[in-house]
């Protein structure tokens, strides 16, 4: 699968990138995974919304046929975190379920962008982000399980 993404710090200062209409201070930060053609990448955004496609100039940009030029949106509101589709040709799911407008999301969710899964964490601390246990005997977690509609 070749998901190939363009961080922002790479994009050139000409590319324009649509506002986000709420100010930096109120936001909060949130994370995100995708596996991409050089490895798994762990995201974090201070948007107050998201959006998501194939065109460089989102938010978030997939290079994946399967992913519309406009796709998807996040939104972090006062209600919650939503996600919708912007009327793409290969849909959204969340937890393997097509959604039809905008519908929360929770930490755990599986997104699919066309055919491209991300995983939503939810809220970060930016100042002390997750960082990774490396395991060299065995773990026992519990876990926290998406709701399945």
């Amino acid at each position: 699968m070749n998901t190939d993404l363009t961080p922002l710090s790479d994009m050139p200062s000409s590319a324009p990138i649509p506002s986000v209409g709420v100010a930096t201070a109120t936001l909060r930060t949130f994370m995100i995974a995708i596996t991409t053609d050089r490895g798994p990448k762990l995201l974090s955004f201070r948007l107050s919304n998201l959006l998501i496609g194939r065109l460089p100039d989102n938010h978030l940009g997939i290079n994946h046929g399967s992913v519309s030029r406009r796709h998807a949106k996040i939104d972090v509101t006062q209600r919650g975190v939503f996600i919708e589709d912007l009327g793409s040709q290969n849909g959204v799911t969340v937890n393997g379920v097509v959604i039809k407008g905008s519908v929360p999301i929770r930490p755990g969710d599986i997104l699919r962008i066309g055919h491209v899964p991300i995983y939503y964490f939810g809220f970060i601390n930016p100042e002390a982000p997750p960082t990774p246990d490396f395991v060299d005997s065995s773990m026992l977690v519990t876990p926290v399980l998406p709701a399945i509609t």
